[in-house]
């Protein structure tokens, strides 16, 4: 596990009195994954055109399911082999950095092919998005002259690693030794119960996307809410149908993102993926105004984000 954090403390000047010190915390956490996927007789899988695609076995990073797809054809242009990692959690979204690399077959050592400098978001219900990486991963003519296609054998590698909650922390320094309780970590079980829907009794549905959440959580959280989902009682276990809650006035973005404040309290990370600043400006202003819609009481917290400032 990797942290990386960002500090700032307070002093005072020589003579002068002064308040306590105080110090806050800044902490993002990543979780490593890696997996090495070999690719036996590689002539036999090569040649029965673009869109032939080889898939590694699941491998687990950072608390989600992945799986190398390669193209020995290409995925669109046969001159180029392509080579993607795939998120197959179901309905899950993550956040992470990733390499591709191809590994020497005389000296076992990787080489990165194509990575990106900055995390990215996977979704598993975007066909855009569930799969990053490149189709044009390396020229078919560069690889059968190099040391990676060797033996009739390639051997792909890829390395992950996987943003995990950020949190602000905020201590007083005090002159006595103190043993600090360990971190709360109520916010990552909520969001871990919002991803996996574990016992998940009510459905939404936004513009055509559905959405499924737990009652109690809603209710606890928002009296607008739980005020509308008063009226409609849970189904019967044994009735398998369930009727959703229609909301209008949202896009399914926007409620996606209210759904993972309300469970966790805490906004996304800015510059996520394919949202530049301006649009990640315009997705905080509108949950502000969802939250406001919603009459949750974190919205004075909500107005200091920089994004939602006008």
């Amino acid at each position: 596990m990797v942290v990386m954090s960002w500090e700032h403390g307070a002093f005072s000047e020589t003579g002068k009195a002064s308040a306590p010190n105080t110090k806050s915390t800044s902490t993002t956490e990543t979780v490593r994954g890696e997996h090495r996927f070999d690719v036996a007789g590689y002539s036999r899988k090569q040649d029965a055109g673009a869109g032939n695609v080889l898939t590694s076995a699941t491998f687990a990073g950072g608390g989600f399911d992945w799986a190398i797809r390669y193209y020995p054809d290409g995925k669109g242009d046969d001159e180029f082999v392509s080579a993607f990692v795939r998120l197959v959690t179901p309905d899950a979204t993550a956040l992470a950095l990733f390499d591709l690399r191809l590994v020497d077959r005389a000296t076992g050592l990787p080489r990165s092919v194509r990575r990106s400098t900055q995390p990215v978001v996977f979704d598993a219900g975007s066909a855009r998005k569930r799969e990053r990486g490149a189709r044009e991963f390396m020229a078919r003519s560069e690889l059968a002259a190099s040391p990676y296609l060797r033996d009739d054998r390639l051997t792909v590698e890829c390395v992950l690693d996987v943003v995990q909650e950020t949190r602000l922390s905020q201590t007083t320094a005090s002159p006595e030794t103190t043993v600090e309780p360990p971190p709360p970590d109520l916010r990552q079980h909520l969001g871990a119960l919002l991803r996996t829907q574990v016992g998940a009794d009510v459905a939404f549905t936004v513009q055509g996307e559905a959405f499924r959440a737990h009652r109690v959580v809603l209710a606890a959280r928002s009296p607008v809410l739980k005020a509308e989902l008063s009226g409609s009682p849970p189904p019967a276990k044994e009735d398998a149908r369930e009727e959703a809650v229609a909301v209008d006035g949202v896009t399914p973005l926007v409620f996606k993102t209210l759904l993972h404040f309300i469970y966790t309290d805490a906004l996304p990370l800015p510059g996520l993926g394919d949202l530049g600043w301006e649009e990640y400006r315009e997705l905080v202003r509108n949950l502000l105004a969802a939250v406001d819609r919603y009459a949750m009481q974190a919205e004075a917290d909500m107005q200091g984000h920089p994004a939602g400032r006008t």
